[in-house]
């Protein structure tokens, strides 16, 4: 087999995404403008190129084989990049058009994305923005795939044996997380604390896991590493609500993040370090959408992160430090893809945006200790 002898054409490649796609050579021909005769002929090529069956034949169709599987991959790919050539041209030749596609980590940017996106809308208005929302786990293959041109949210390992050679990350800011509820919540107004037995046997002023008593400092009233004091207009309330403990929210029922998310992760670590077993009365939702309705509605906590809290009237943020929980929000690209223009000019949106929230955090500079550029690696 040698897929450079001159034999594989352009036409082999969109053909078997088409097939692929649509599950038989008659509907692939009718999607590509193709008669079925010649659509057969041109997959009978490709296998004779590939010296391998792509597809075998089922009652409604066609099914692609182990090798079929392979080669889609890299066919998408290989026309992913010549579109984007395409646009690549098109947008040095007409200057202010063209698409990108930008992928967001599930409430991984719902700040800095859409501030840079109208930014970017203003200077070119003519340029289509695209954005899809997914977990990193769906977002990471369809990047490396040529389906998107930038992943903009929380930073992480990209999922996959190896692949993190084939992606950079640039960090834009660090972003705590809260614990947010309603404004008039029970646990602001000093009336949800105490009142019931959260997950684990662990209630207001009950003892630790084991049984064994709380020592001092450690039970209600005390100074342990899940309690502390709200500061002076914190929330609603102000700061006689006397402290509010990461115990005391449990006894509320929780929306926790999705699984295959780093906060649920980070959340998981967390409780296992103070002892804690995770609610078992809960939500599990990444839609910041759908969690703000049902904090509203109900007295449900949930995780925020600062920038999404900061502007929202009807949320508060809970007095309680949540040290190990937070978000590195960056960039993440296909190493060695060229950017578009219009690329180009979103990242460079994106890094203004950034400044600005870095600024509105309280610190001019990225994260103490995350290299500006994660992987170039």
């Amino acid at each position: 087999m040698d897929l450079l002898d001159g034999r594989l054409k352009f036409r082999h490649l969109t053909l078997l995404i088409a097939v692929y796609e649509c599950g038989s050579v008659v509907r692939a021909a009718e999607s590509l403008h193709l008669t079925q005769p010649a659509a057969t002929r041109t997959l009978r090529e490709l296998e004779a190129v590939a010296e391998l069956p792509l597809f075998v034949r089922v009652p409604r169709g066609m099914r692609p084989t182990v090798y079929g599987e392979a080669l889609v991959g890299h066919a998408r790919a290989v026309v992913a990049e010549v579109r984007r050539a395409e646009e690549h041209l098109t947008g040095l030749r007409q200057g202010r058009e063209g698409t990108v596609t930008v992928g967001t980590l599930l409430a991984g940017a719902n700040v800095l994305l859409p501030r840079a996106v109208a930014r970017l809308k203003r200077e070119r208005p003519r340029l289509t923005v695209v954005v899809r929302e997914g977990t990193p786990d769906v977002l990471h293959p369809a990047l490396l795939g040529g389906e998107l041109d930038v992943i903009v949210g929380r930073m992480g390992t990209a999922p996959g044996e190896g692949e993190g050679e084939k992606v950079r990350q640039r960090t834009l800011y660090r972003e705590p997380i809260r614990l947010a509820v309603r404004a008039g919540h029970p646990l602001l107004t000093g009336g949800g604390r105490g009142g019931g037995s959260p997950t684990g046997g662990e209630g207001a002023g009950g003892s630790e896991p084991g049984g064994n008593a709380p020592t001092d400092g450690e039970g209600p009233g005390g100074s342990g590493p899940d309690r502390i004091a709200p500061t002076d207009g914190e929330g609603a309330g102000g700061s006689d609500r006397g402290e509010i403990s990461l115990t005391d929210a449990l006894a509320h029922p929780w929306i926790l993040p999705v699984e295959q998310t780093a906060l649920r992760q980070e959340l998981g670590a967390l409780f296992v370090e103070r002892g804690l077993s995770l609610p078992a009365d809960r939500v599990e939702c990444t839609s910041i959408l759908t969690m703000r309705a049902l904090l509203l509605q109900t007295d449900m906590v949930a995780l925020l992160p600062e920038l999404v809290l900061r502007d929202d009237e009807q949320l508060a943020a809970l007095p309680v430090e949540l040290p190990s929980v937070g978000r590195t929000v960056g960039v993440t690209e296909a190493a060695h893809r060229t950017r578009t223009p219009a690329l180009e000019a979103l990242l460079r949106h994106l890094d203004e945006e950034a400044a600005l929230l870095r600024a509105s955090l309280g610190g001019g500079g990225r994260e103490k200790g995350v290299s500006e550029s994660l992987s170039e690696r």
